[in-house]
């Protein structure tokens, strides 16, 4: 079966405005909550640079209760859903 990752919830954590970085957690749909940054480019524009799985869950991937690196498969799915619901910080 493959994974279909869909962002029910996102909130802006953290924004540092002087170097545009900013951070969402966004909650999964299956439960799996997840830290992204985003830089901003020099349109503006958002771009994800990384994804983590906040250890609260298993991977529903891999099953592993540990570090492992299966999100980064989804990082822009993940992060164009994350940016719809939470928006972008100005």
């Amino acid at each position: 079966m493959a994974y279909n990752p869909q962002v029910v919830d996102a909130k802006i954590v953290s924004h540092n405005p002087k170097n545009g970085l900013f951070e969402i957690v966004a909650q999964m749909k299956d439960r799996t909550v997840c830290r992204l940054i985003y830089e901003k480019d020099a349109s503006g524009q958002p771009r994800p640079t990384h994804i983590n799985r906040l250890l609260k869950e298993p991977c529903p991937i891999c099953r592993k209760d540990f570090l492992c690196h299966c999100m980064s498969k989804f990082k822009e799915t993940i992060s164009s859903q994350a940016l719809e619901k939470a928006g972008t910080p100005q």
